[in-house]
């Protein structure tokens, strides 16, 4: 469903729900680019409701327009909920930061749109994604988790790589509130896209909708001395795999594959003036994804976070920083994400032991200990909890919190 778009003068409004960015970003581009405006106004008051697939678009044609010196100012949605969410995404600092702060809301099962112009900052990203995911999807497989942090990892890339994009890419993570299962991630940039930079490479390639079919080939890049072209050739086959959801909008050209559908690709009249990249992967059944990365008939095993961030260079065991992995030792809200993580890496893990190492937390709620330890220990059983955990670095009040939610928990017998 699509609210209607109107502009009166440089105001551009929307009445309903905001579903077609390239309708919204049609009426911006002919408040400045024909009308020759240089102050828009957004008045989103109507606007009904909106996701993270045309927000990231908008928001980063935004911040192009910005840089080359056009003010934007936003007037938020009238509903509260909705007004609460533009401000938690990042949303609405994006389009007016004057007006609004960056986003403070860290959620235990999303990563709210962020920002990144180099590989560190693209580095940050991606890690704090994968850190989130490992915390909010329950039973995750290592080689499933792997290849979605690939995934990740190769769309924010192709962004500094291929984009030329002047706000570098904005990227966001979130999990369906539907299925536990789900995850999906956008990223978007506001560079010279897809088509042109491909033909580059491939000259024969005469319409941008021939472009987009070809990108989604594997080994097809504009250039092999700059990459391999694989990137988003394995996330279309770990999207298709898994039976989720992918798109890539880029100049006047949409592809998109759903499991219904099959793969479709088409012309757009609207130009989007970037690249927008949707996926959502499904980790309902485990090790699907084991074998999607396939590049020349070989299986390929990316190196994971669990490599890099959690196991120690030896190799017999893994070393979990309790103060890194949360802000807030005090509610059962924060316990859940760190209970989940243990629980992945005792699956993923193999015979490494788990050093729950709790430097610098001198402090621990009883709900907190219970819901990340407690449960922990009834969810893994007595032997396995005993053989792979350890706690370390323990202060005294905190030990006792802890094993008083695991004696409690023992004698209850119950996973609430």
């Amino acid at each position: 469903m699509n609210g209607p778009v109107t502009r009166t003068d440089n105001r551009i409004e929307v009445v309903g729900p905001l579903g077609d960015f390239h309708r919204f970003l049609s009426q911006v581009h002919t408040a400045i680019e024909k009308k020759g405006y240089e102050e828009i106004i957004l008045d989103l008051r109507q606007c009904t409701s909106a996701f993270q697939n045309s927000m990231l678009s908008l928001c980063a044609q935004v911040m192009a327009y910005r840089k080359g010196g056009i003010d934007f100012s936003l007037i938020p949605p009238d509903e509260k909920r909705l007004s609460n969410l533009f401000q938690n995404t990042g949303w609405a600092h994006y389009l007016d930061p004057g007006q609004f702060d960056p986003p403070a809301f860290r959620g235990h099962a999303r990563i709210p749109a962020t920002q990144y112009e180099s590989p560190k900052e693209q580095q940050l990203a991606v890690n704090a994604i994968v850190k989130v995911i490992l915390g909010a999807i329950p039973d995750l497989q290592r080689s499933d988790f792997a290849a979605f942090e690939w995934s990740v990892n190769e769309i924010t890339d192709n962004v500094l790589v291929h984009a030329y994009s002047p706000i570098g890419g904005l990227v966001q993570v979130s999990t369906d509130r539907k299925s536990e299962k789900q995850v999906a991630f956008v990223v978007a940039d506001a560079g010279v896209g897809i088509p042109k930079t491909l033909r580059e490479g491939h000259p024969e390639l005469t319409s941008d909708a021939s472009a987009l079919d070809r990108v989604i080939r594997e080994g097809v890049t504009r250039d092999k001395k700059i990459g391999q072209g694989n990137g988003l050739f394995g996330s279309y086959e770990i999207c298709s795999q898994c039976n989720g959801y992918f798109a890539i909008h880029s100049g006047h050209a949409r592809l998109e594959f759903d499991a219904r559908r099959g793969l479709s690709v088409s012309d757009e009249r609207t130009p989007y003036n970037g690249t927008l990249v949707i996926a959502t992967i499904d980790f309902s059944q485990p090790k699907l994804l084991e074998n999607a990365l396939r590049f020349e008939g070989r299986k390929y095993t990316p190196v994971d976070f669990i490599e890099t961030e959690y196991e120690e260079y030896n190799g017999d065991h893994i070393r979990f920083m309790l103060s890194k992995e949360s802000a807030s030792f005090g509610s059962r809200v924060a316990g859940r994400p760190i209970r989940t993580k243990l629980f992945n890496l005792l699956r993923m893990g193999g015979n490494e032991r788990i050093y729950i190492d709790c430097s610098d937390v001198a402090l621990m709620s009883s709900s907190f200990a219970d819901e990340a330890f407690g449960k922990l220990f009834l969810e893994a059983g007595p032997v396995s909890f005993m053989q792979k955990f350890e706690f370390v670095n323990v202060a005294g009040t905190v030990r006792q919190l802890i094993d008083k939610a695991i004696a409690q928990r023992m004698s209850a017998g119950v996973v609430d």
